[in-house]
C-alpha cells in the first residue's frame, strides 16, 4: 500500500485533464441534495403556505416529510452509488470524462435496485453502529467503505456479500484509510473558510484517492468469498 502523500498526488493526477467534468457532477449532486432537503421542510415554511393557500392544511409535516424524503431516497441513493463507483472508471481509464451521464445512468438499466440497496444496507449498518456510541460507528463505516466498490466490480455478488468482503479486506486497513482521509483536513478547513464552495474541488479528489485506495487493496488480496 503507498503513503497518504502518494495517494494524493495519483489522485490528482488522475483528474488532470478531467476536472472540469467532475467538478460538474459535484456540483449537480451538491445541489440536487440542498434542493431536496430543502423541499423535505416545505410545510415548516410560513410564507410556502402563505403563497400556496392550503399546503399547511391538504398535508401534515409529516407527509410532506415522507413524500421528499422517500423521493430524496430513489434519486439520490442511486445518484451516490453512481458517483462513487464511477471514479473506479475514471482511474482506471483516463479517456472516461463524461462522469454526469454516469451519475443518470443507473435510472435506465437493471442495476437501479443494486445502487439503492448496496448503500442502504451501509447505511443501516453504520447508523446501527453509531448509535451505540459514535467512535464504533465510525470505526464500521470505515469497514463498509470498499462495499460499493465491490458491488460495481463483482455484480454476481448479493449487497450482504458486499458488505462482509468489504469488512474481510479492510480488515488492518481501516487505520491507513482513516489517516488518508485525515491528510485532506487542511483541504477541510479551506473548504469551510469559502463556505464549501472549494469542495467541489477537493471532494473529486478525495473520491479519486478512495477508489486508488481500493484498487492497491484488491491488488494485494488475494482471497474470495
Amino acid at each position: 500500500m503507498k503513503s497518504c502523500k502518494n495517494y494524493r498526488d495519483l489522485a490528482a493526477d488522475s483528474l488532470t485533464g478531467r476536472m472540469a467534468s467532475v467538478v460538474v457532477a459535484t456540483l449537480i449532486l451538491t445541489l440536487l441534495g440542498i434542493l431536496l432537503g430543502t423541499y423535505t421542510n416545505i410545510s415548516n415554511n410560513p410564507s410556502i403556505n402563505r403563497l400556496v393557500p392550503g399546503v399547511g392544511y391538504t398535508l401534515s409535516n409529516f407527509a410532506w416529510m415522507s413524500i421528499f424524503g422517500v423521493i430524496s431516497f430513489l434519486v439520490l441513493l442511486p445518484m451516490h452509488y453512481s458517483y462513487e463507483t464511477g471514479f473506479l472508471s475514471v482511474v482506471r481509464d483516463r479517456s472516461v470524462k463524461d462522469l454526469t451521464t454516469r451519475m443518470f445512468s443507473r435510472f435506465n438499466t437493471k442495476d437501479y435496485g443494486r445502487a439503492i440497496e448496496v448503500p442502504l444496507l451501509v447505511n443501516v449498518y453504520t447508523m446501527l453502529w453509531t448509535l451505540l456510541f459514535i467512535i464504533p460507528g465510525i470505526v464500521k463505516s470505515y469497514s463498509y467503505a470498499m462495499a460499493l466498490y465491490i458491488s460495481c466490480d463483482r455484480p454476481e455478488l448479493s449487497a450482504e456479500e458486499c458488505v462482509s468482503e468489504s469488512r474481510r479486506m479492510m480488515s488492518g486497513h481501516k487505520g491507513k484509510l482513516f489517516l488518508l482521509d485525515l491528510s485532506y483536513i487542511g483541504w477541510g478547513i479551506l473548504c469551510l473558510l469559502t463556505c464549501g464552495i472549494l469542495s467541489l474541488w477537493v471532494c473529486p479528489k478525495m473520491q479519486a484517492a478512495h477508489a486508488l485506495f481500493y484498487e492497491d487493496l484488491k491488488a494485494c488480496d488475494g482471497k474470495t468469498l
